[in-house]
Parts: structure tokens; C-alpha cells; sequence
């Protein structure tokens, strides 16, 4: 069975990483989604659990019916220590015969542990951008919630993504 690995934060979990979700359905049976800084919340780059990712994750795949088709696991950052981080996603993650990542450390770290790395494509980087979708929050601009799957909305809503990420940055609104 061929299955890959896509790393990524997921802060939020948007249309890009939808894009290349199926880009990858469409080379390999399955996919494995590694949530990246899985310990790491509530700070400007990390506003959001490794719970909230997942429950993004979870909504984005029922919506698109592809939950037989993508397991996640949860990978913590281990401040640069690259052994220890190549360790956790071994131990954390389903067995994956490729993954894919454009992030330069991830790729030193697998291809040190033997791993055959490649890139996904950039689905429209300008726009499905993690950190320009929580910039558009913090400042209340509306037109982020169309740069995320629509079933990861509820999810943001609920949590209060919006008024968390301008509390986090200090700005009162």
C-alpha cells in the first residue's frame, strides 16, 4: 500500500492544504497527515491546540468524504533537536512510505533518517496562507473564512478563533 506522509502546522487548516490533500489522494491510496508543533498553542504562530487541528482536520475530511482515506497523528517541536523530532514522527506516525514537505528542516531531518522526501505543489501560496489567514482575523476581515474548508469554519467559530488570535497579539478591539 503506498502512503504518504504531508507535514504541516495547520494554523488554520486551509483551502492549500485541502488542495494538496487531494493532490496527494490522487498519487497515493492514503494519506497521513502529521500535525506539526503538536505542543505548541496559544502564541501568534501557534494559536490553536492540537485538539482544534485535529477537529479542523476531522470536519474538513467528513465534509470532502474522505475519511477512509487519511489517518493524522501529532508531532511536538523539539527546538531544533532533529534526531529527537525524526524519533517522534517514527513513534507518533502510521507507517508511510514517502512524505512530502516544502520545509526545509523536515526535509534534512527525514531524508537524514532514510526517508524519500518530495515537495507538493504550492496551491496559490499568496493566498492560502496560514499567516496571512490569521492576520485577516486579528484585524476582523471577514474574507479569511473563504480561504478555509467550509467544515473547518464551524470549528473556528466555536472556539472563537477570531477574538483568541487578537487576545493572543494584544489587540483590543
Amino acid at each position: 500500500m503506498a502512503r504518504a506522509l504531508f507535514i504541516g502546522r495547520f494554523q488554520p487548516l486551509h483551502r492549500g492544504h485541502e488542495e494538496v490533500i487531494k493532490w496527494l489522494l490522487g498519487r497515493h491510496e492514503e494519506v497521513v497527515v502529521a500535525i506539526g508543533s503538536a505542543n505548541e498553542s496559544f502564541t501568534p504562530r501557534n494559536p490553536f491546540t492540537v485538539g482544534e487541528r485535529i477537529e479542523m482536520l476531522y470536519s474538513m475530511l467528513k465534509e470532502l468524504n474522505l475519511l477512509n482515506k487519511v489517518v493524522y497523528c501529532a508531532v511536538p517541536d523539539t527546538k531544533g533537536d532533529s534526531a529527537l523530532w525524526y524519533a517522534y514522527v517514527r513513534e507518533q506516525c502510521p507507517l508511510f512510505d514517502v512524505a512530502y514537505t516544502n520545509d526545509e528542516f523536515t526535509r534534512l531531518c527525514l531524508e537524514f533518517g532514510g526517508v524519500k522526501v518530495l515537495n507538493t505543489p504550492l496551491f496559490n501560496k499568496e493566498v492560502y496562507s496560514g499567516t496571512r489567514i490569521r492576520e485577516l482575523m486579528a484585524s476582523g476581515d471577514k474574507s479569511w473564512q473563504s480561504l478555509v474548508a467550509t467544515g473547518v469554519l464551524p470549528v473556528l467559530s466555536r472556539i472563537n478563533a477570531e477574538e483568541r488570535i487578537r487576545s493572543i497579539l494584544g489587540i483590543r478591539k
